[in-house]
Protein backbone atom coordinates (compact mmCIF):
# COMPACT_ATOMS: atom_id res chain seq x y z
CA UNK A 1 0.00 0.00 0.00
CA UNK A 2 2.66 2.40 0.98
CA UNK A 3 4.60 1.50 -2.14
CA UNK A 4 1.61 2.04 -4.41
CA UNK A 5 1.46 5.73 -2.86
CA UNK A 6 5.27 6.17 -3.32
CA UNK A 7 4.72 5.19 -7.10
CA UNK A 8 1.98 7.63 -7.18
CA UNK A 9 4.17 10.34 -5.93
CA UNK A 10 7.02 9.53 -8.31
CA UNK A 11 4.34 9.82 -10.75
CA UNK A 12 3.47 13.75 -10.42
CA UNK A 13 4.66 15.28 -13.53
CA UNK A 14 4.81 19.00 -12.84
CA UNK A 15 3.98 22.10 -14.85
CA UNK A 16 5.88 24.69 -15.78
CA UNK A 17 6.29 27.59 -13.23
CA UNK A 18 7.71 31.40 -14.02
CA UNK A 19 8.82 31.78 -10.52
CA UNK A 20 10.13 27.95 -9.45
CA UNK A 21 11.70 27.23 -12.88
CA UNK A 22 13.96 24.45 -12.68
CA UNK A 23 12.62 23.62 -8.78
CA UNK A 24 9.48 22.84 -9.99
CA UNK A 25 9.73 19.13 -9.92
CA UNK A 26 10.79 19.40 -5.97
CA UNK A 27 7.31 21.35 -5.38
CA UNK A 28 5.77 19.14 -7.49
CA UNK A 29 6.60 16.02 -5.03
CA UNK A 30 5.90 17.87 -1.90
CA UNK A 31 2.51 18.57 -3.32
CA UNK A 32 2.07 15.15 -4.48
CA UNK A 33 3.37 13.81 -1.24
CA UNK A 34 0.58 15.99 0.65
CA UNK A 35 -2.28 14.58 -1.24
CA UNK A 36 -1.14 10.72 -1.38
CA UNK A 37 -0.29 10.72 2.62
CA UNK A 38 -3.73 11.50 3.37
CA UNK A 39 -5.10 8.81 0.83
CA UNK A 40 -2.59 6.07 2.30
CA UNK A 41 -4.11 7.03 6.31
CA UNK A 42 -7.41 6.33 4.80
CA UNK A 43 -7.35 3.63 3.22
CA UNK A 44 -4.59 2.05 5.68
CA UNK A 45 -7.46 3.00 8.33
CA UNK A 46 -9.89 1.29 6.29
CA UNK A 47 -8.05 -2.05 5.64
CA UNK A 48 -7.26 -2.30 9.44
CA UNK A 49 -11.20 -1.85 10.23
CA UNK A 50 -11.96 -4.30 8.42
CA UNK A 51 -10.11 -6.45 10.74
CA UNK A 52 -12.57 -5.90 13.56
CA UNK A 53 -15.24 -8.68 12.54
CA UNK A 54 -18.12 -6.75 14.44
CA UNK A 55 -17.35 -3.36 11.78
CA UNK A 56 -19.23 -2.42 8.79
CA UNK A 57 -16.27 -0.26 7.47
CA UNK A 58 -17.18 2.07 4.71
CA UNK A 59 -15.18 3.88 2.78
CA UNK A 60 -15.63 6.60 0.06
CA UNK A 61 -18.81 6.99 -2.00
CA UNK A 62 -20.58 7.88 1.20
CA UNK A 63 -22.64 11.76 0.16
CA UNK A 64 -24.89 12.73 3.15
CA UNK A 65 -26.74 15.72 2.60
CA UNK A 66 -26.25 18.84 5.02
CA UNK A 67 -29.75 20.46 5.27
CA UNK A 68 -30.75 23.53 6.81
CA UNK A 69 -32.74 21.43 9.59
CA UNK A 70 -29.53 19.87 10.42
CA UNK A 71 -27.82 22.44 10.62
CA UNK A 72 -30.01 24.37 12.73
CA UNK A 73 -30.27 21.26 15.26
CA UNK A 74 -26.42 21.51 15.43
CA UNK A 75 -26.19 25.18 16.37
CA UNK A 76 -29.06 25.51 19.04
CA UNK A 77 -28.20 21.85 20.87
CA UNK A 78 -24.84 20.91 22.72
CA UNK A 79 -23.71 17.76 21.61
CA UNK A 80 -25.19 14.57 23.00
CA UNK A 81 -28.76 16.96 23.51
CA UNK A 82 -30.07 15.56 20.52
CA UNK A 83 -31.53 12.48 21.58
CA UNK A 84 -34.37 10.80 19.26
CA UNK A 85 -33.52 12.92 16.50
CA UNK A 86 -32.90 11.61 13.15
CA UNK A 87 -33.39 13.52 9.98
CA UNK A 88 -34.69 12.27 6.57
CA UNK A 89 -31.91 11.39 4.46
CA UNK A 90 -34.06 12.17 1.19
CA UNK A 91 -34.31 15.82 1.94
CA UNK A 92 -33.26 18.29 -0.29
CA UNK A 93 -29.81 19.98 0.36
CA UNK A 94 -27.69 22.84 -1.24
CA UNK A 95 -24.51 21.22 -0.06
CA UNK A 96 -23.26 17.61 0.99
CA UNK A 97 -20.38 16.18 3.32
CA UNK A 98 -18.59 12.98 1.95
CA UNK A 99 -16.78 11.13 5.16
CA UNK A 100 -13.45 9.68 4.45
CA UNK A 101 -14.80 6.97 6.59
CA UNK A 102 -17.89 5.28 8.21
CA UNK A 103 -17.67 2.60 10.85
CA UNK A 104 -20.72 1.02 12.32
CA UNK A 105 -20.32 -1.41 14.90
CA UNK A 106 -22.96 -4.25 15.06
CA UNK A 107 -22.80 -5.22 18.43
CA UNK A 108 -23.28 -1.99 19.78
CA UNK A 109 -25.30 -0.55 17.31
CA UNK A 110 -23.22 2.65 16.87
CA UNK A 111 -21.31 4.48 13.93
CA UNK A 112 -18.85 6.60 13.37
CA UNK A 113 -18.32 9.36 11.11
CA UNK A 114 -14.40 10.04 10.55
CA UNK A 115 -12.40 12.53 8.74
CA UNK A 116 -9.01 11.68 8.55
CA UNK A 117 -6.44 14.72 7.98
CA UNK A 118 -3.05 14.48 7.94
CA UNK A 119 -2.35 17.13 10.34
CA UNK A 120 -4.06 19.35 11.75
CA UNK A 121 -1.87 22.41 12.22
CA UNK A 122 -3.73 24.53 9.24
CA UNK A 123 -7.13 24.15 10.80
CA UNK A 124 -6.24 24.49 14.64
CA UNK A 125 -5.86 28.50 14.20
CA UNK A 126 -8.39 29.09 11.67
CA UNK A 127 -12.28 29.08 11.54
CA UNK A 128 -12.05 25.75 9.45
CA UNK A 129 -12.21 23.09 12.40
CA UNK A 130 -15.09 24.61 13.34
CA UNK A 131 -16.94 24.74 10.25
CA UNK A 132 -15.47 20.94 10.06
CA UNK A 133 -17.32 19.81 13.10
CA UNK A 134 -20.71 21.97 12.62
CA UNK A 135 -20.60 19.57 8.64
CA UNK A 136 -20.11 16.28 9.89
CA UNK A 137 -22.19 16.54 13.66
CA UNK A 138 -25.37 17.51 10.72
CA UNK A 139 -24.28 14.89 8.39
CA UNK A 140 -24.30 12.24 11.43
CA UNK A 141 -27.99 13.20 11.97
CA UNK A 142 -28.96 11.89 8.60
CA UNK A 143 -26.51 9.09 9.07
CA UNK A 144 -29.02 6.81 10.61
CA UNK A 145 -31.92 7.09 8.13
CA UNK A 146 -29.56 6.60 5.22
CA UNK A 147 -27.91 3.88 6.50
CA UNK A 148 -31.67 2.48 6.87
CA UNK A 149 -32.15 2.96 3.31
CA UNK A 150 -29.37 2.56 1.72
CA UNK A 151 -27.41 -0.61 3.53
CA UNK A 152 -30.60 -2.95 3.96
CA UNK A 153 -32.07 -1.54 7.29
CA UNK A 154 -28.84 -1.72 9.06
CA UNK A 155 -29.67 0.18 12.31
CA UNK A 156 -27.62 2.50 14.87
CA UNK A 157 -28.67 4.01 18.13
CA UNK A 158 -25.71 6.38 18.04
CA UNK A 159 -23.55 7.96 16.10
CA UNK A 160 -20.21 9.93 16.72
CA UNK A 161 -17.72 11.97 15.15
CA UNK A 162 -14.02 12.00 15.18
CA UNK A 163 -11.19 13.95 13.15
CA UNK A 164 -8.25 11.90 13.18
CA UNK A 165 -4.94 13.99 12.97
CA UNK A 166 -2.57 11.92 11.13
CA UNK A 167 0.69 13.91 12.68
CA UNK A 168 -0.35 12.98 15.97
CA UNK A 169 -0.14 16.44 16.93
CA UNK A 170 -3.70 16.97 18.51
CA UNK A 171 -5.97 15.07 21.59
CA UNK A 172 -9.18 16.27 22.76
CA UNK A 173 -12.05 13.71 22.43
CA UNK A 174 -14.53 15.99 24.30
CA UNK A 175 -13.92 18.18 20.92
CA UNK A 176 -14.22 15.05 18.68
CA UNK A 177 -10.37 15.33 18.22
CA UNK A 178 -7.95 11.86 18.07
CA UNK A 179 -4.68 11.27 17.36
CA UNK A 180 -3.42 8.67 15.10
CA UNK A 181 -1.68 6.80 18.06
CA UNK A 182 -4.85 6.67 19.54
CA UNK A 183 -6.71 4.73 16.35
CA UNK A 184 -6.74 1.27 18.63
CA UNK A 185 -9.87 2.84 20.84
CA UNK A 186 -11.46 4.25 17.67
CA UNK A 187 -10.94 1.10 15.77
CA UNK A 188 -11.29 -1.22 18.72
CA UNK A 189 -8.42 -3.18 16.54
CA UNK A 190 -5.06 -3.87 18.83
CA UNK A 191 -1.84 -3.28 17.27
CA UNK A 192 -3.69 -0.31 14.53
CA UNK A 193 -1.88 3.03 15.82
CA UNK A 194 1.93 0.95 15.91
CA UNK A 195 1.11 -0.54 12.33
CA UNK A 196 -0.52 3.17 10.71
CA UNK A 197 3.04 4.65 12.32
CA UNK A 198 5.37 1.90 10.67
CA UNK A 199 3.59 2.26 7.32
CA UNK A 200 3.80 6.09 7.31
CA UNK A 201 7.78 5.68 8.46
CA UNK A 202 8.05 3.43 5.68
CA UNK A 203 6.36 6.18 2.98
CA UNK A 204 8.92 8.79 4.97
CA UNK A 205 11.40 6.88 3.73
CA UNK A 206 10.98 6.73 0.08
CA UNK A 207 9.25 9.93 -0.39
CA UNK A 208 12.83 11.38 1.34
CA UNK A 209 14.61 9.54 -0.99
CA UNK A 210 13.06 10.62 -4.05
CA UNK A 211 13.57 14.25 -2.92
CA UNK A 212 17.00 14.07 -2.24
CA UNK A 213 17.55 12.06 -6.18
CA UNK A 214 15.75 14.91 -7.57
CA UNK A 215 18.31 17.70 -5.64
CA UNK A 216 20.71 15.72 -6.75
CA UNK A 217 19.42 15.95 -10.30
CA UNK A 218 19.24 19.64 -9.78
CA UNK A 219 22.88 19.99 -8.35
CA UNK A 220 24.71 18.04 -11.19
CA UNK A 221 24.84 20.67 -13.82
CA UNK A 222 26.23 23.41 -11.19
CA UNK A 223 29.18 20.75 -10.28
CA UNK A 224 29.55 19.92 -13.48
CA UNK A 225 30.14 23.67 -14.90
CA UNK A 226 32.22 24.43 -11.79
CA UNK A 227 33.82 21.62 -12.81
CA UNK A 228 34.93 23.09 -16.54
CA UNK A 229 35.40 27.06 -14.68
CA UNK A 230 38.67 25.37 -13.10
CA UNK A 231 39.85 23.48 -15.62
CA UNK A 232 39.73 26.61 -17.54
CA UNK A 233 41.28 28.44 -14.69
CA UNK A 234 44.17 25.81 -14.74
CA UNK A 235 45.00 26.15 -18.73
CA UNK A 236 45.21 29.67 -18.60
CA UNK A 237 47.37 30.03 -15.82
CA UNK A 238 49.90 27.36 -17.56
CA UNK A 239 49.56 29.33 -20.85
CA UNK A 240 50.75 32.35 -19.03
CA UNK A 241 53.54 30.53 -17.69
CA UNK A 242 54.54 30.13 -20.56
CA UNK A 243 54.69 33.52 -21.92
CA UNK A 244 56.31 35.15 -19.17
CA UNK A 245 59.81 33.25 -20.61
CA UNK A 246 59.33 34.95 -23.64
CA UNK A 247 61.01 38.12 -22.58
CA UNK A 248 61.29 40.82 -19.74
CA UNK A 249 59.57 43.26 -21.26
CA UNK A 250 56.47 41.30 -20.46
CA UNK A 251 56.89 42.77 -16.85
CA UNK A 252 56.41 40.94 -13.55
CA UNK A 253 54.89 37.16 -13.87
CA UNK A 254 52.84 38.12 -10.79
CA UNK A 255 50.79 40.61 -12.62
CA UNK A 256 49.50 37.67 -14.81
CA UNK A 257 48.80 35.53 -12.14
CA UNK A 258 45.42 34.10 -11.38
CA UNK A 259 43.32 35.77 -8.69
CA UNK A 260 42.99 33.90 -5.45
CA UNK A 261 40.17 32.35 -4.78
CA UNK A 262 37.67 33.82 -2.25
CA UNK A 263 37.26 31.70 0.52
CA UNK A 264 33.17 30.58 2.11
CA UNK A 265 31.83 32.03 -1.29
CA UNK A 266 -11.24 -7.40 19.61
CA UNK A 267 -10.05 -8.78 22.05
CA UNK A 268 -10.98 -5.71 23.89
CA UNK A 269 -14.12 -5.67 23.15
CA UNK A 270 -15.52 -8.54 25.12
CA UNK A 271 -13.80 -7.13 28.48
CA UNK A 272 -15.73 -6.86 31.21
CA UNK A 273 -16.62 -3.29 31.11
CA UNK A 274 -16.28 -2.43 27.62
CA UNK A 275 -18.94 -0.62 25.86
CA UNK A 276 -16.87 0.50 22.83
CA UNK A 277 -18.04 3.80 20.93
CA UNK A 278 -21.71 3.55 22.13
CA UNK A 279 -22.13 6.75 23.03
CA UNK A 280 -24.61 6.40 26.27
CA UNK A 281 -22.67 3.60 28.23
CA UNK A 282 -25.64 2.74 30.10
CA UNK A 283 -27.54 0.40 28.41
CA UNK A 284 -26.43 -3.30 29.20
CA UNK A 285 -24.58 -5.17 26.52
CA UNK A 286 -27.74 -7.42 25.99
CA UNK A 287 -29.62 -4.69 24.74
CA UNK A 288 -27.17 -3.67 22.30
CA UNK A 289 -26.75 -6.72 20.90
CA UNK A 290 -29.96 -7.29 20.37
CA UNK A 291 -31.65 -8.15 16.55
CA UNK A 292 -33.11 -5.64 14.69
CA UNK A 293 -36.29 -7.65 14.68
CA UNK A 294 -36.71 -7.05 18.40
CA UNK A 295 -35.69 -3.30 17.84
CA UNK A 296 -38.59 -0.65 18.50
CA UNK A 297 -39.91 1.17 15.56
CA UNK A 298 -37.97 3.77 13.94
CA UNK A 299 -40.19 6.39 15.13
CA UNK A 300 -39.68 5.32 18.21
CA UNK A 301 -35.93 4.39 18.67
CA UNK A 302 -33.40 7.36 20.30
CA UNK A 303 -30.67 7.85 18.65
CA UNK A 304 -27.79 9.29 20.23
CA UNK A 305 -25.63 11.95 18.64
CA UNK A 306 -21.91 13.21 20.02
CA UNK A 307 -18.37 12.99 19.82
CA UNK A 308 -16.46 9.66 19.52
CA UNK A 309 -15.65 8.22 22.81
CA UNK A 310 -12.57 5.70 24.04
CA UNK A 311 -13.62 2.72 25.09
CA UNK A 312 -13.22 1.71 28.76
CA UNK A 313 -11.83 -1.25 30.74
CA UNK A 314 -12.45 -2.53 33.92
Amino acid sequence: MALRAVGLVAAAVPAPDAILGSFIGIAALIRSVSFQEGRLLEEAMIAIGRRNPDLVVLGGGVRLPVTPAALEAVAHNRSGALKGLSLDADAKARSTYAPDIVTVNRRYRSALVIDVKRSLASYLATHRLSELKTRMLAASLILPDWLYKEKKRLAVDSVGIAIVDGSSGTSDHEAGLWSLAEIDDLLEVDGAASAMMLMRERFAARVQELIEAEMLRLARPLVEAEAREEARSGGASDATTGHDDRGADCGDGDEFAPAPAIAGADDGADRAGARGNDFHGRSNRSSATASTASAPSRSERLIRFGFAQPRLHA
